[in-house]
């Protein structure tokens, strides 16, 4: 592999650990559109913007 394909590997994997770690962080939030939302049914109305 050359030096560019391990940057863009390592930039990738940055990446990932961005989103994943947003994910975790934001899994318990509710955007108050629970018309498309998988998991509506869990949604209470107090937690609502």
């Amino acid at each position: 592999m050359q030096p560019i394909d391990y940057g863009i590997l390592v930039v990738v994997v940055i990446l990932l650990v961005l989103a994943v770690r947003y994910a975790y962080r934001h899994r318990n939030e509710c955007c108050g559109n629970c018309s498309g939302c998988s998991s509506c049914h869990a949604c209470s109305k107090k937690n609502k913007k």
